[in-house]
Formats: structure tokens, sequence, C-alpha cells
């Protein structure tokens, strides 16, 4: 790989993210800054356990307000007081099936510390049963939650039984309008502000280069311009609107004849058509594919962190679809996936999984398959990015060097979990 196009690649997706995204989904991965809006808190007594880690941030007594503290250094006060299953728990994000909140939710919430929950169409019917459940998890919850829907519009929505349709992202790319983009990205943040969710599957950055069952309607367009252009303007509108952004699906899907939900792509392009347009210089893997790009240490951590430098929170997709499903469980996949270099883990629904995936990387910390240090790094990434989003506290007395974030309201005080009336 030549020194030339090392910084070609590297301009191209800083130029794709200029919005500062701060996470990624793998086969699906780069997740967006949010504003941090006012929020208000849950029930004092529900927070016991996250002002025992927040004890963490008792200061010595030489610190002074001028203090420059960075975020990494709030979050390893954190670590220092969390026990090893608080700490996994925080890689989770636990896929809700029901619209209330109920014992396998609890469990994975209140006894396996998950650090976020995913609610799909089954648990988003109406604005009070929505923010209920939401509520129910954010006072219950160890750490605030991240709460995350898969919603793109079109036939990808989440929230209609609430919101009604809206335009799918090829219906936004026909129109070409930056505008409109905008609008509908601010609108969808809304919309999910208003339920307590703050956390987006989305924008699809995909360049839609075949018309594969995957990617239908679900592209802005089979130019590069036009769909970072559009997708990055939904992208802002929803970041505007207190909503964390995860474009997907990196390393691009948008030449897959296959529906990844049901079996693994196989994406065979040039090197000069990935630079172009995917910005992926995956040649020779796609050409002989050992593992899913996001079970691979040579795409996450060889190609996304070390080639890209993105140091962000990396997402991966469910890991209960076919293309992982058919050759790894559970268990093993999330173990494949904190190896490969991904932070949070989606796919457990029931405790039962959720505890048999926390066992697993219990036994691979055990054998030395994964240390502690590498958890510590995830778990450190996930507690910055609540941080900028506001759910953690950042204590008063501190001034914190937070970098200008596009759109994101620099944190200068406590927050908590989101707690809706109603």
């Amino acid at each position: 790989m030549d020194v030339r196009w090392r910084r070609e690649a590297r301009s191209k997706v800083r130029a794709l993210l200029r919005w500062r995204a701060w996470a990624l989904v793998t086969l699906v991965a780069v997740i967006g800054i949010v504003s941090t809006g006012a929020h208000n808190s849950g029930p004092a007594a529900s927070r016991a356990p996250a002002r025992r880690i927040a004890a963490s941030l008792e200061l010595p007594a030489h610190f002074t307000r001028a203090a420059r503290l960075t975020l990494d250094d709030l979050a390893n006060r954190y670590i220092a007081r969390m026990t090893p299953d608080e700490k996994l728990g925080q890689l989770f994000l636990a896929d809700l099936t029901g619209d209330s909140y109920d014992a396998s939710t609890a469990a994975m919430v209140e006894q396996m510390h998950a650090g976020g929950i995913i609610l799909y169409a089954r648990s988003i019917v109406t604005t009070a049963q929505t923010r209920a459940l939401v509520n129910a998890a954010q006072a219950h919850a160890t750490l605030p939650l991240f709460v995350a829907t898969d919603e793109e519009g079109g036939y990808v929505d989440r929230m209609q039984s609430i919101y009604g349709f809206r335009p799918s992202a090829s219906q936004i790319g026909a129109t070409g309008s930056r505008a409109f983009a905008l609008s509908e990205g601010a609108r969808v943040g809304r919309d999910m502000s208003g339920i307590g969710l703050n956390f987006d599957f989305g924008p699809d950055l995909d360049v839609q280069l075949v018309d594969g069952p995957d990617q239908s309607t679900r592209t802005y367009g089979s130019l590069p311009a036009a769909v970072t252009t559009l997708g990055g303007a939904y992208l802002t509108g929803m970041q505007n609107n207190g909503v964390l952004a995860c474009p997907k699906h990196f390393p691009g899907l948008g030449a897959a004849t296959s529906d990844a939900h049901l079996g693994l792509p196989l994406i065979t392009r040039t090197r000069a058509q990935i630079e172009a347009v995917e910005l992926a210089p995956y040649r020779d893997l796609l050409a002989t594919p050992k593992m899913p790009a996001e079970l691979s240490p040579a795409i996450i951590n060889g190609v996304l962190r070390d080639e890209l430098g993105f140091g962000g929170v990396v997402v991966t997709d469910a890991l209960y679809m076919d293309g992982v499903a058919a050759r790894y469980d559970m268990p093993e996949a999330g173990v494949l996936s904190i190896v490969a270099g991904n932070d949070l883990l989606v796919g457990p629904w029931t405790a039962e999984q959720m505890g048999a995936m926390m066992q697993a990387l219990r036994d691979a910390i055990h054998s030395g398959r994964i240390t502690m240090a590498r958890i510590d790094q995830s778990v450190r990434r996930i507690l910055v990015l609540k941080m900028r989003m506001g759910l953690i506290p950042v204590p008063l007395t501190l001034t914190i060097p937070v970098p200008p974030l596009g759109s994101m309201t620099t944190m200068d005080g406590p927050a908590s979990a989101v707690r809706l009336a109603g």
C-alpha cells in the first residue's frame, strides 16, 4: 500500500466525516456527535449505582477550578470504580423485543449493566408507551443508556406508528436538495428526542452501484458526491436536534448483490473503483474473504483504526444476522468483535443470550485471548461518548478542555439520564 494512496484515502475519509463523526457501525461503522441539550434527571433514588461510580470523580486537594483534565481522564476515574461486569455490560446494546420494561430487559439493564438498548417498531407503538419504556430503563440503568433505533425513512421506519410516513433516502436523493435532506434529518432528530431516543443507526452512506436487495430505497444516490452532501446534511440535521448519528455500512454495501441480513455479501471491485467510490482499500481482502468485515482485525484495527485514524466508538451490526450467525454463535462473535477492534456489540435480545456473551468475554479474558486493558479501552471510548452526549456527569469544579465538535454544545455541567414528561 503506497504512501500516496494512504494520503488520498485519509483525505477522502476526512471529507466524508467532516461532520465530526465520533462513532462507527461496521459492515456498519461511523457515529456522529449530538448537541447536549438540557435533559431532566430521573428519580434521585434510582441513580445510586451511577453515584457510586461517579465517586471516582472526587479530586485531590491540589486540583483547582482551573485544572485541565481530558474526558479520557474523567472516563478513567469512572473505570477505576467499575466492577469487571459493569465494564463488560457497557459493551452491549440490548435488543428489546417487547413494548414494556419486562423482566428480561430489567435483567440486561440492571443486573448485567447494559450500556444501551435498541428499539425497533415492535417496541415503539405509542408516544406514552415508548416514553414509559425508556424512562423505566434509564431510571434503573447502572449508567445512563444509549437508547438507539434504526431509523432511515421509507421502509426502514421504526417510528411510523407514532409519526407516520417519512421519505426514504432514495426519495431525498431524487430531489437533489441539501436543504430538504437537512430538514428531514432535523425532523427525525426532533421526533426521536421526543420519545427518549438518542442514537440512530443512520444515515446510510453506501453509494448504490447495483440494484441490490439490501439497499433498495436506502441510499442517497449512485455518486459519492451526492451521497456525501445529502447524507451529511441529514446527519447534521439529526445531530442539531440531540440525536447521535451513526452512518453505515462500513466498508460499504453499495456493490452488494445479496442481502447482508440473509448471508455474507462478497464484493469484488478493482482497487481504483474502491478508492474512488467506497473509500475502502480492501481489494485483496474482498477477493479472498476470510470472515465478515466487522469480525476482521485487518479491517477494523488495521484499516479503520490504524490506516484511517478513526478513534471513536465502533459498533457492530446485529450479530444474529446470517452473515455472521452462519459461521459463529453469538458468544464467539462477540469475542471476535472485540478482538477485531469494535466497542459496542449489538444483538442479544434475552438475558440468557447476553449472559452467555458476557461469559464468553470473561473466558477470553481468563485465557489471555483478550486483556482487561483492551476492555477498558472500549469502555473508555463509550464513556467519553456518553459525556459528549451529556448523558454522564462532568464535575462542575473543573474546566474541561473539550475541542470544537461541529454542532455540539460544549458541556460545562452535570447531566444525567433523560426522563420525559407524560
